[in-house]
């Protein structure tokens, strides 16, 4: 199952260019999906920019599953992200952080959506 656009999306990365315009819109208070039709970039690029540049934090939804193209998405919760933040503070790896949140919450999270939501919750704090 495929998510198709209503307008067309250039190719290739973020430019130089983008990262400016990107930064100028979310200063005028415009949510991803906005900025990516602007630019013409995917809204996934866009956002993942902003989050790595504090320009967008991660919000909590109502926490239920859902499916996505096939597979069951579990969000993050408040709980488990504390867990996260404090076992990376603590100094464990990813890897490790992800075996123990899988224990503790029952989920199936990876090392890399570890790190990857380790990124997000980082621009909270700039956010």
């Amino acid at each position: 199952m495929t998510n198709r656009l209503s307008y067309t999306v250039k190719p290739g990365g973020l430019s130089a260019s983008d990262h400016e315009r990107i930064h100028e819109l979310a200063a005028r208070g415009w949510k991803s999906s906005r900025i990516a039709r602007e630019i013409e970039k995917h809204p996934a690029t866009v956002q993942w920019f902003m989050y790595r540049s504090g320009l967008k934090a991660p919000e909590y939804r109502n926490g239920e599953p859902y499916v996505r193209n096939g597979r069951t998405v579990t969000p993050f919760s408040p709980r488990e992200d504390e867990f996260i933040e404090s076992l990376r503070a603590d100094g464990i790896g990813h890897r490790e952080i992800a075996k123990r949140v899988n224990a503790m919450f029952a989920t199936e999270r990876s090392c890399h959506t570890i790190q990857c939501r380790l990124i997000m919750l980082a621009a909270r704090e700039v956010a």
